[in-house]
């Protein structure tokens, strides 16, 4: 493959055509590994937003009014009519770390379905590009084995 008579001579190739295929498994696996640091933010992110809501409402639900001295309990939840949300914010905050997990495989799969239509978008239109023009030239020159190894034509 690429071997030209001159040794060490370029040998000129086209790429007509990308397989859409494995352009999609690589943009995959490759918008997972790019998201995944983003997502792990975003679940820290999710989970301590989830945990502050909790204590703001809370917090509200013992509210206090000083008049004249006087210290007058107020239960703005019940006022504002707030309890199922403070009942969701409470159970989803005990379950933390499962809102964690979740966040963060969300977020990898987002980003690898955004890479593999981003991929397959772009494969898609340089294989009608390519069909056109005739596609992309490289030329390749065959790699020197560095010293002291061997090639080794069994395991290719």
């Amino acid at each position: 493959m690429g071997t030209d008579e001159r040794a060490g001579q370029p040998s000129r190739y086209s790429i007509k055509r990308v397989g859409l295929g494995s352009l999609s498994k690589f943009g995959c696996l490759l918008g997972a590994l790019v998201s995944f640091v983003p997502s792990l933010i975003l679940g820290c992110g999710g989970v301590l937003m989830v945990s502050r809501l909790r204590s703001l409402l809370e917090g509200w639900e013992r509210a206090q009014i000083h008049v004249l001295g006087q210290a007058i309990p107020v239960d703005v939840i019940a006022l504002l009519n707030l309890e199922s949300l403070l009942r969701g914010a409470r159970a989803v905050d005990s379950l933390s770390w499962a809102l964690f997990i979740l966040f963060v495989a969300l977020g990898s799969v987002l980003g690898g379905l955004l890479f593999l239509v981003v991929g397959d978008l772009a494969g898609w239109i340089y294989n009608l590009v390519a069909r056109l023009s005739g596609g992309l030239e490289v030329e390749l020159t065959e790699a020197r084995q560095p010293r002291g190894r061997r090639e080794d034509s069994g395991n290719r």
